[in-house]
């Protein structure tokens, strides 16, 4: 039988004892070359389809079509059983031609089109989102045996030169460090200093966000600086009558791309620098110039592409002059209160409102979460009254102190030994146990709390979907697609320009995976590279060797940059983005991936560019 797909390449370059597949090789037959092309055939079928049912809107012709053939179900069913369908016709075509490459990668897809486009209904318990279709997607892999128990532990766990599972265990800490600082109030308060200072000046408003955000993100991850900070940037925009895209977008742009100089400014940071055998210091000494560089130079781009609308907004102002927008004595309106949470939903309604205003003053601990009553009238008559709804409170203070204390105590591994990742987890549990304990010194129930409110609010769907992408990630690499990508490396496994193959082709692929799986993928490929092994660069002597491990050292640099920078072009390019368009929909703003397209290649291919070459001139990687 012929050798088709990765699958076959990777098992003929690969020995015996390292083949990974799941699936065992069919039976040379005659049949078996027409089989493989009808399973290929199926599988873009079976995408075209899922695609169709998703961006279909029921009033347009493909909508109708599907209506008709589903005997006209709302948009939720059609999604549903096209995803069966999907799972079922896959089945048949691995039972009949199994190509295991084949069958990951439709699932992956499936996943990533659920991911982009979540289909929600009002009365169902669970949507076809993140949180949902990736996991199942994940246990089809397993049910059909493309994957194994083993390699789905291996997916989570990892291996000694990389533990995906740090991931998630810093991002759970960081995130509820970060959703503690914004329910207690102290993002909110930001934002009335921001709109009493900038509130006439649309460009100090647009550079302030900017550098807020690239300051934040330096010490907390770029992710969750972007689910905290979007609620705000929204509000004020709204409030003070500007376009929100641009300086939405100047926060988001910055935020991501000041994530790499510090080791604490994204997950995925952790990751490589465990493998580099990086310290806070040593990632920092390595990545802080190519970091300050690529922000500089961002910041002059978004300068030149955001000129016309901010400056037409700019001359607009001075003629207005803010009327009605600042009170009497020149602070913010008092509008400004009903910033909300990150977390809430249009349902909310009115509540939301109260609750904000709750936040804005600080949380009360009489009478636990109740949202209605005398302390919601009470807080909002104090807005009528003062015009000034936020001020840093004790509780915002204490979020804000703790959250440097886990970047000053990660900055100190040299000292302690302990890996970045627990210190941030450490930290956030002892932030948990220390908002219980005010709670409890308080009389307020534990259920009723702080800690229990930012527990609430915290975005637990994206631990599902990072977990589940792990595993697809490690889906890629059993089945050999990992392999075969690999080979793009090839012609510069000595050279430190593979720095910018490796970093424009993360940037791409987190437009397809999302940040964090895209970045286990393509630390696969530069794993699979034969040149890169350890053994491989020990018997390349005095002279190659140490050029072989150079190229692998700028190589994994360069991910680190796609990693982030990829975020800044697609929705999906990150956990930030995603959440983005989710709370800017929520507060009637429209974030599509033309739009962050538009914006991001024109900014982004330049930031990457600069970024890696400033890399690779550094004396030591």
């Amino acid at each position: 039988a012929a050798a088709h797909g990765p699958k076959d390449r990777a098992n003929k370059q690969q020995p015996a004892a390292d083949r990974r597949a799941a699936v065992p090789e069919p039976e040379p037959s005659a049949s078996y070359g027409f089989g493989d092309w009808l399973h290929y055939c199926v599988a873009g079928l079976e995408v075209l389809f899922v695609f169709a049912c998703l961006t279909s809107a029921d009033g347009s012709l493909p909508g109708l079509l599907l209506g008709a053939l589903f005997s006209r179900r709302p948009k939720y069913t059609r999604c549903l059983v096209a995803l069966g369908l999907v799972f079922a016709l896959e089945w048949a075509a691995h039972l009949l031609a199994p190509l295991p490459h084949v069958s990951a990668a439709v699932m992956i897809l499936a996943a990533v089109l659920f991911t982009i486009n979540p289909v929600e209904e009002a009365g169902r318990p669970l949507g076809l989102n993140m949180g949902t279709v990736p996991l199942v997607c994940v246990l089809w892999l397993c049910v059909v045996g493309v994957i194994t128990q083993t390699d789905l532990v291996r997916g989570l766990y990892g291996t000694v030169s990389l533990r995906p599972y740090h991931l998630i265990v810093m991002f759970t800490g960081s995130v509820y460090l970060c959703t503690a600082l914004e329910r207690s109030g102290f993002l909110h308060a930001c934002a009335h200093k921001f709109v009493d200072k900038y509130g006439r000046s649309p460009w100090g408003l647009f550079w302030a966000l900017g550098c807020f955000s690239g300051v934040m993100t330096v010490v907390i991850p770029d992710d969750i600086v972007t689910m905290t900070m979007t609620p705000v940037t929204i509000r004020m925009c709204q409030l003070l009558n500007l376009p929100e895209i641009p300086f939405l977008f100047s926060q988001f742009f910055a935020g991501n791309i000041w994530a790499v100089t510090l080791v604490t400014g994204n997950p995925t940071n952790v990751l490589l620098a465990e493998d580099l055998g990086d310290s806070f210091m040593s990632f920092a000494r390595r990545m802080g110039l190519p970091g300050v560089a690529a922000g500089l130079t961002s910041f002059a781009l978004m300068f030149w592409t955001n000129r016309h609308k901010v400056n037409v907004v700019s001359e607009h102002r001075r003629i207005d002059d803010g009327h009605g927008l600042l009170d009497a004595r020149g602070r913010p309106a008092a509008g400004l209160a009903t910033l909300r949470s990150p977390a809430a939903s249009p349902e909310e309604g009115a509540l939301t409102e109260s609750a904000a205003l709750k936040c804005n003053e600080g949380y009360s601990s009489e009478g636990g979460g109740g949202l209605e009553g005398d302390a919601s009238a009470s807080a909002a008559s104090a807005v009528v009254e003062h015009g000034d709804a936020a001020a840093f409170t004790a509780q915002g203070a204490f979020c804000l102190v703790r959250l440097l204390a886990a970047s000053a105590f990660c900055a100190l591994d040299s000292l302690h030994g302990l890996p970045v990742y627990l210190c941030v987890l450490l930290i956030g549990l002892g932030a948990l146990a220390l908002d219980v304990a005010g709670d409890l010194h308080r009389g307020v129930s534990v259920l009723q709390g702080f800690a229990a409110d930012v527990l609430r609010h915290m975005p637990w769907e994206l631990l599902l979907f990072v977990g589940a992408f792990l595993v697809l990630a490690e889906a890629m690499a059993v089945t050999g697609i990992s392999l075969w990508l690999g080979q793009i490396f090839m012609p510069f496994v000595s050279s430190r320009n593979v720095a910018f193959v490796s970093g424009f082709t993360t940037m791409v692929f987190c437009n397809i995976f999302e940040t964090l799986p895209a970045t286990l993928v393509v630390f696969k490929m530069i794993d699979s590279v034969p040149q890169w092994q350890p053994a491989a660069i020990a018997a390349a002597g005095a002279v190659m060797g140490p050029r072989y491990s150079d190229a692998r050292r700028a190589a994994l640099s360069a991910v680190i940059f796609g990693s982030n920078f990829g975020a800044n072009t697609s929705c999906i390019g990150s956990l930030g983005g995603l959440m983005m368009r989710r709370l800017a929909a929520q507060q009637g703003v429209k974030v599509t991936n033309g739009m962050l397209l538009k914006q991001g290649i024109p900014v982004m291919i330049p930031v990457m560019w600069v970024a890696c070459f400033v890399l690779i001139q550094q004396e030591h990687i």
